[in-house]
Formats: structure tokens, sequence, C-alpha cells
């Protein structure tokens, strides 16, 4: 069978190098980072446990449903039974929709990671190892890493990275300019917004609510997302402490991009306490995660893409073209191997 090269090992990537796999191809993924999972990660320090990109896996299609709950399982899988709420521009809170607080919210004791990890396993991945130029021959595509260092040659391809990513790789190699063109005109369709996510550490634990998180509904103010994270598993935070992850709205995260961590702190905790209508005290623990990647605003076609590539051994999947949740990025990635298969 067909040698598959996939770069990127978030869960789209992850998800089709099962696909191959399990078709019989031999697949290599290629990750940039020192870990699998992409924005479903993980991050444990000075005791408290977050994830500070996806928060939870919602339920999807049977092929992702199967993959979380079957073939994938862990043993710390859980569900958020608390519901989510809303709020407005005003910082007004409310209930929020009963049909979708009825739906599973699915995460691990040990963090969203875990799935990406159980995936990873038996799976031949290169980590911390980026692909700068991609190079298409006869046979197929060669991949090279910094320094020009060539990293194999493959039959098929399987780009997952975020559209800006891949348009930069596409930019940079040597690929027929008609295929070439055809690349940017639909990926150039995508876009993505930035994001600012605010981990707050309190002690005590700030009061219970009888909700899990809030979530702005008219994008009208700062905070996008509001998430007690510790209301997940207690094993989230030391005794007596909280944890709150605060996701901020596009226009805060471009304007505070470059601003330095101390005063998105201040800053965030003072909307936080404000919102929720707490006298928090000052956090003892703080941290911030950048993605400049976060939501694709607008998305791609992978279906007329795809169209265009699959004939010369070449495909794109992942979030580009579903939006920012973790089931959807799974799904893509199954649904667009199984077309690297049959073609």
């Amino acid at each position: 069978m067909p040698s598959v090269a996939i770069i990127g090992a978030g869960c789209s990537g992850l998800a089709a190098a099962h696909t191959l796999h399990d078709a019989g191809h031999t697949v290599v993924l290629f990750e940039q980072s020192a870990h699998v999972g992409g924005r479903a990660t993980t991050h444990t320090r000075e005791g408290f446990t977050y994830d500070s990109g996806a928060q939870y896996i919602k339920r999807g299609s049977s092929a992702s449903i199967s993959l979380i709950t079957e073939r994938f399982r862990a043993p710390d899988l859980i569900d958020i039974h608390k519901p989510v709420w809303i709020f407005d521009g005003q910082g007004h809170i409310q209930e929020g929709d009963p049909v979708q607080n009825a739906e599973p919210k699915w995460c691990y004791r040990s963090g969203l990671i875990t799935l990406a990890k159980r995936m990873a396993e038996g799976l031949d991945i290169r980590l911390e190892t980026p692909i700068v130029r991609i190079q298409q021959n006869p046979s197929g595509w060669s991949l090279f890493a910094p320094s020009n260092q060539p990293l194999g040659n493959f039959e098929r391809l399987l780009i997952t990275i975020p559209a800006p990513e891949a348009l930069d790789l596409i930019s940079s190699s040597q690929i027929d300019s008609d295929l070439q063109q055809t690349i940017h005109t639909h990926l150039g369709q995508a876009h993505y917004n930035p994001l600012l996510s605010v981990m707050l550490g309190y002690q005590p634990q700030p009061r219970s609510r009888p909700y899990y998180a809030l979530v702005n509904t008219d994008k009208a103010h700062a905070i996008s997302w509001l998430a007690w994270e510790h209301e997940k598993t207690p094993e989230r935070a030391p005794h007596n402490t909280g944890l709150l992850i605060a996701q901020m709205a596009p226009q805060y995260s471009h304007d505070h991009w470059e601003t330095p961590n101390e005063h998105i702190f201040h800053d965030v905790a003072a909307r936080v306490a404000t919102l929720i209508s707490e006298d928090l005290p000052e956090p003892i623990f703080t941290d911030i995660q950048r993605w400049p990647y976060a939501l694709p605003t607008t998305q791609a076609n992978a279906n007329v893409l795809n169209a265009s590539t699959l004939p010369h051994g070449l495909a794109f999947c992942g979030d580009t073209f579903v939006g920012g949740r973790v089931h959807l990025a799974l799904e893509n990635g199954i649904i667009v191997s199984r077309e690297v298969v049959s073609g």
C-alpha cells in the first residue's frame, strides 16, 4: 500500500492516521511541537491541571463517538454534569439552552490531552519535527526539515495544520504552479481569530455556582468563555483552591496580543470578578496561552480543495474546514483519509 506522510498530529491528523493504518498504509506523522493533540491539550503546573485550549468534547457522529467511548476509551473519561449558562455584553447571566446542556460534555480527569495520547499509541510520530518545505515529484512527495534536511519520500501527503501555516508551507515549496495557485485560492478563504486563554488560580476556592461555565452569546463582552476548571474534577486544583479559565474575545485578544502577561492577568481578573459579582482575592496562580489560530471564523471547503489535489496524492483536513470542535476535527480526519484510501 502507498506510504503516507501526515503533517500535524492534532486530533484530525491522529484520526486520519488510524484510518489509513487500518487500511494497510504505512503512515508517519510529523509534528512541530513537543506533544500531540493541538488545541486539545492539558497543562499541569503548581498543582493545577487545566485544559488551556479546547474545553471539552461534544457528542458528534457515530464515528467520533466510537473513537472516544470505545476504541480509545480511557478509564478517566468523564461527563461534566453541570450545565453551561450564558451572559451578554452587559454581564447579565441566565440559564443556557436546555437541549444543548442535555448533551454530554466529555473530558478526562487527567485532562483533555488524554484522548490524543491514547490515539498516539502505536503510531509513528516524529515530535519537534517542523516541515518547512515539500517537493512534488513523479513518485509522490518529499518532505524537508529546517536547513533543507530531507525527511523522506512518500506516495501520499495529508496536511492537517491551520490554513495560514499550510499556506506558508505551500508558498515555500516546489509544487506545480497551477496546483499551487488552486491551493492558495481555496485555503485563502479560511480566516482565524486569535485567542488569549487566561488561567487564574484562587485560594480560597471561588463560590460554587449552578453552572460549570459561562459563554457570551452576543459577542459584546471582552470575555468569551469563563469556566470553573476545578468543577470538572477535584483533582484539577490543590485543596481549598479553585481555578478559573477566561478565554477572551477576538478583539480583546487581538488588542492585547503583545501586552505583558502581568497587565493581562490584572485586567482579566478584575473583569472576571465584575462579571460574576464576587470579591475575589489576588490570584495565587496565573498562566496564559496564546493561540494565534484558535477558531476559524471563515472555513475553507475541503471537498472542493481535495477534489483538485487528490489526483496529485495530496489532501487537506482539520479545523480549517470544520471549525474548532474536537469531534468535528476527528470526523473530518476520518472522512478525508478514507478519500485518500479510495483515491
